[in-house]
């Protein structure tokens, strides 16, 4: 059975509403998923999160990008189900993904261009530039945590902060080994 490692949900202050921090956890896992076209599936990474509190989850998952059209070195892909009637309306928008060593870190952030699909469905393509692939590469090793900021229809802003924990470094460490061997192949 998987150990979940911590995540938090918070949600900013509003003029009607108190901020609040909900407790919640993260799965981490290797997946198989193909990086574009016919290729075969590789290791991809997958984050469970779910936010019993306010029942939002996430799934994200992160694989290489080998689609010539899209200029992205990596592929970041992030699902919000929010509950029927959620007081947020939704999630409409996620500004950027950052790393940080700490919980209580500022980050920094990856590189790269987030775009909304459809409602609570999001892509970020990390920009392909060798120096901006390096750097994302060296944030996705080396930082403990991952903050997405998003924005709810209301406007209303929340922070699902992230720690990958053992199994978190085990499961990037695995992709990013699996990458680098495709990449320089």
């Amino acid at each position: 059975m998987p150990v979940g490692q911590k995540a938090i949900f918070y949600e900013e202050r509003t003029s009607t509403q108190q901020g609040t921090a909900e407790p919640g956890s993260i799965v981490w896992s290797l997946v198989q998923e193909s990086p574009g076209g016919d290729l075969p599936p590789e290791p991809a990474i997958r984050a469970e999160a779910t936010i019993p509190g306010k029942d939002i989850q996430l799934r994200m998952t992160i694989r290489r990008n080998t689609d010539q059209t899209l200029p992205a070195s990596h592929i970041i892909e992030m699902i919000f189900l929010t509950p029927e009637g959620f007081d947020g309306g939704g999630v409409d928008n996620i500004l950027r993904i950052a790393m940080k060593s700490s919980e209580q870190d500022a980050g920094s952030p990856l590189i790269g261009i987030p775009a909304k699909i459809a409602d609570g469905f999001f892509l970020v393509a990390l920009n392909d530039t060798k120096a901006d692939e390096d750097a994302n590469l060296t944030l996705l090793r080396g930082q403990s945590w991952i903050d997405v900021p998003v924005v709810y229809k209301t406007g209303r802003r929340a922070l699902l902060t992230m720690e990958k924990g053992i199994p978190g470094e085990k499961v990037f460490d695995e992709a990013l080994k699996a990458w680098a061997a495709k990449t320089s192949g």
